[in-house]
């Protein structure tokens, strides 16, 4: 059991209802900003947070269109998004901040350490470059993306809790029980004729196809354009985010500012692959 309870917390900034988790501790210590892969949500980081509660003062953010945050009609490009987490940071007062994105957290880290990097000390980019990987294995890591689900297609809704868990029991035979109910729990809201949906905004899954595929030069030129110290952080066998991208990243980032390490026996999941040694290399970059 997680000894630490964080607490759930709304900002307005940019425009939208934004939900975090603020994890408490001594806030005169530097903030650290966590920010979760698509279709997820802060909770992502219940098990990583507490690694830096006697370092830092950890927010882990609901970004734009999931969990419990505001969905966007002017969409998701990773520019807004990125602006989201400048606005928050300003509106909360956590700045200058380290920062840590997972997937989707990574590809809005681009920009916002390219056009906010003055608010930010250390960026790490977590398993996701401006382009996929484009290895075989890759291609069909993408193609299962496009399609929605990595594994058998998700149902749009379920007429009850139960259902939802059966089939997320399903999906993860080897999960706890504890965990399938609070995946449920924090995954759906009910909506108007009482089925649970995803909170995830599905104008979101354009970003697994063409439209996320129109902004790689975008976020490539960002990567040129980030002044702060970068960390590419890699899963050893990741098939999102390839070996030689992520040194061409590390390479790009200007001044010599840019490192690449990779995540030993993991894959695009990092801490949620082996949190020991993701935990170990985040920690001895942020302390750098």
């Amino acid at each position: 059991m997680n000894p630490f309870l964080p607490e759930d917390k709304f900002v307005t900034a940019n425009g939208l209802r934004l939900h975090y988790l603020d994890w408490g501790g001594d806030k005169t210590k530097k903030p650290f900003i966590l920010m979760h892969g698509i279709g997820g949500n802060a909770h992502a980081f219940d098990t990583f947070a507490p690694h830096f509660l006697e370092t830092h003062h950890i927010l882990a953010l609901d970004g734009r269109g999931h969990g419990d945050s505001d969905w966007s009609k002017e969409g998701y490009a990773a520019q807004s998004m990125a602006g989201d987490i400048a606005a928050f940071a300003l509106a909360v007062g956590a700045y200058p901040f380290d920062y840590f994105g997972h997937s989707l957290g990574s590809r809005m880290g681009m920009p916002l350490g390219a056009y906010h990097g003055h608010l930010v000390d250390h960026l790490v980019l977590g398993d996701y470059g401006p382009l996929p990987d484009p290895s075989p294995a890759g291609h069909d890591t993408a193609q299962r993306r496009l399609s929605g689900n990595a594994g058998a297609q998700q149902p749009r809704g379920f007429f009850s809790p139960r259902q939802a868990f059966d089939w997320h029991r399903g999906q993860n035979e080897a999960a706890k029980d504890a965990e399938i109910w609070e995946t449920v729990k924090l995954t759906y809201r009910t909506n108007w004729d009482g089925i649970l949906i995803p909170k995830t905004d599905p104008e979101i899954a354009w970003l697994n196809g063409r439209t996320g595929l129109k902004e790689g030069p975008f976020l490539w030129d960002c990567v040129r354009r980030i002044p702060c110290k970068t960390l590419v952080l890699r899963g050893e066998v990741s098939t999102v985010l390839d070996r030689k991208q992520a040194q061409e990243m590390a390479a790009a980032i200007p001044s010599g500012r840019g490192a690449m390490r990779e995540v030993p026996r993991a894959g695009h999941g990092l801490h949620r692959d082996n949190m020991e040694d993701t935990v170990r290399i985040i920690r001895e970059f942020l302390q750098s």
